[in-house]
């Protein structure tokens, strides 16, 4: 038996309308290979479906930023 371990880049942020907040994106990037695990989380149902087009303009603008990590990890 042997300890494996693996260093990762921890990456967050939230959509929010009017200081609240509607949901939260995190992501897990392994610094050296794997799959990197990326999630969203709707904390405020109703303020989302009155706001659906612009989560989903964070949504993307935070997997591009996560692509973006990803990317920098990779051309080491």
């Amino acid at each position: 038996m042997a300890l494996v371990t693996r260093q990762t880049v921890s990456f967050n942020g939230e959509s929010k309308v009017n200081e609240q907040i509607i949901a939260t994106f995190s992501a897990r990037i392994p610094q050296d290979s794997g799959n990197s695990n990326v999630s969203m989380d709707i904390t405020n149902q109703q303020l989302y479906e009155l706001n659906k087009k612009e989560v989903r303009k964070d949504q993307a603008a935070f997997q591009a930023r996560v692509y973006e990590i990803e990317d920098s990890l990779t051309a080491k």
